[in-house]
């Protein structure tokens, strides 16, 4: 193989995986929000990648276009597995996993409530642990989730009004 040729190869791969691992961006379902959700390296080390962290960005839109920036939070050596917004546009849900690793039957979730601009850690409703990355939504903002069951070490699904349970979720600093 050529070295050009071979440059060129490693360059395009290099930018397809970067695009695709550090950052995830999202209109809300009506177009009045959008989200960024970026993958942060350590400022001590930023080759490993187990000290990373993950920022959510949310700003106002018009006709799709970002417009005013007015909420974010930074989710310190955690990373986005997967975020959604709800098909009803109140609510931007997203579970988390370990950056370095631990506790991978373990996934915290947290949501934005586009209300009161607010993050919140779900788990506080559910009063269990989210048990997979996966989830998806029944309209208008029921979220349903894998969840552990302790003490008989299985999962189930469970489903959360996101609207009704945000009151009770405790909210981020």
């Amino acid at each position: 193989m050529k070295p050009s040729i071979a440059f060129t190869l490693l360059i395009v791969t290099a930018i397809a995986r970067g695009d695709d691992f550090d950052t995830w961006f999202g209109a809300s379902p009506d177009n009045k929000l959008f989200a960024v959700e970026r993958r942060i390296p350590s400022p001590d080390e930023p080759s490993r990648l187990d000290l990373d962290s993950s920022t959510v960005f949310i700003s106002t839109a018009e006709d799709g276009v970002r417009r005013s920036f007015i909420a974010q939070h930074t989710f310190a050596g955690r990373v986005v597995s997967q975020i959604r917004w709800s098909p009803d546009s109140q609510f931007l849900l997203f579970t988390t996993a370990s950056s370095g690793g631990h506790s991978p039957w373990h996934f915290n979730a947290f949501v934005f409530c586009a209300a009161d601009k607010s993050f919140r850690d779900v788990q506080t409703a559910l009063h269990t642990t989210v048990g997979a990355a996966d989830f998806h939504f029944e309209p208008p903002d029921i979220a349903v989730f894998t969840v552990n069951v302790v003490p008989a070490e299985t999962v189930k699904e469970i489903k959360l009004a996101l609207g009704k349970a945000a009151q009770q979720m405790e909210r981020l600093p």
